[in-house]
């Protein structure tokens, strides 16, 4: 179904622009927080925010695992979506930590555990699996009246993961990893013989296809999964490789404002060391350096945002949440193993220091951590 136009532009009259309190890095009355989904010693889920110095805000229990966040503008509220192929999503008042508002996707669709909010808050967007039509979509929400389901767009694509606003206001950015699911075969990928992934961009008013981005033939089995945006517009893609074990195969890749896609260059034995999968993207707080995790290689790799150019790598154990901290080339890590990082890149080397948090040990920090407020 698409969305009612009329009545879109009723909800977006109230202005365009990305306002930049909402942007990770700047001051706000509520200071800084880092969010991430976790999972408890005793096999529970939650959701946990802390501090850039480590202090715990909040600790939340969840019905079933998290996955990533939507953080609102201002930075004072967040929505967090289950993690694939679950249907829940929970918006969050981050100032009291607090659930305020508990929604679900459609029966018919589930959510792939990404969202993004328009610029003026009052809108959702979230990407979600058309599994009967075998089609991605995205689910808009209106957060002015309790996140109701206002809509969808097409995703121009099938797998839609991570979904990212550019600063014009009105652009998405769309990682279509191209592979097919379904939430009765969670894990099973059904169409890797012809996968088509592609970085989109979308209209978020009229769902009208603006770009459509895809790597070279030979990298088809590259899914696109994790986006990343730098102040710029630059768009940054992590991606994990679905073809033969003994390939060597780039797994991130850059497209530049007013470029295509392309992928990154590092030495072999940092694409051998990642194991075939990244796990997340980030700039630091300057858009000049990027981060990629990659889980099953306990690494953080480091690139120049500008040039491409490959600069560093750094170790964490099952490291997959990664977000930019306070000055040039610094990032908070967290782990699957419970370690959360801080790590700053100076140069052509990456210096990392423990960071303890205020959550029990033996926790396990799910895939995302994201930056709100500060």
């Amino acid at each position: 179904m698409a969305i009612d136009r009329r009545g879109l532009l009723r909800l977006l009259a109230g202005g365009v622009l990305w306002p930049g309190a909402g942007a990770p890095g700047r001051a706000s009355a509520g200071g800084l927080l880092y969010l991430s989904a976790r999972a408890d010693p005793a096999g529970g889920y939650r959701v946990g925010g802390f501090s850039p110095s480590g202090g715990r805000a909040f600790d939340l229990p969840l019905p079933a695992r998290g996955h990533a966040f939507a953080v609102a503008p201002g930075g004072r509220e967040a929505v967090l979506f289950a993690r694939r192929p679950g249907r829940f999503a929970l918006a969050l008042d981050l100032a009291r930590g607090a659930v305020t508002r508990r929604f679900e996707a459609p029966a018919d669709r589930h959510f792939y555990g990404h969202g993004a909010f328009a610029p003026d808050g009052r809108l959702l967007y979230a990407s979600e699996n058309d599994f009967d039509g075998e089609r991605g979509v995205i689910g808009v929400y209106d957060a002015a009246r309790g996140y109701r389901r206002a809509g969808e767009l097409a995703s121009h694509g099938v797998g839609p993961h991570e979904v990212a606003p550019l600063s014009d206001g009105a652009t998405l950015a769309v990682a279509n990893g191209g592979i097919l699911t379904r939430p009765d075969l969670p894990r099973v990928k059904l169409n890797l013989a012809d996968m088509a992934p592609s970085l989109c961009f979308v209209d978020r008013i009229s769902g009208r296809l603006l770009r459509e981005d895809r790597l070279a033939p030979g990298l088809s089995r590259l899914g696109i999964r994790h986006l990343a945006v730098g102040a710029d517009d630059t768009v940054a893609a992590a991606m994990q490789y679905e073809g033969p074990a003994g390939d060597l195969a780039p797994l991130a890749a850059l497209a530049p404002r007013g470029g295509r896609l392309r992928p990154l260059e590092a030495p072999a034995g940092v694409w051998r060391a990642m194991k075939r999968y990244c796990g997340a993207a980030a700039f630091d707080s300057e858009g000049r350096i990027l981060a990629v995790s990659a889980p099953r290689g306990n690494l953080l790799a480091f690139w120049d945002a500008g040039s491409g150019a490959w600069l560093a790598a750094a170790r964490l154990a099952d490291c997959c949440g990664v977000a930019p901290a306070g000055g040039p080339g610094a990032f908070v890590a967290s782990g699957g193993a419970g370690d959360v990082a801080v790590v700053r890149v100076r140069g052509r080397s990456a210096e990392t220091a423990p960071l303890a948090t205020g959550f029990p040990r033996g926790s396990r920090w799910d895939n995302h951590l994201a930056a709100a407020g500060g």
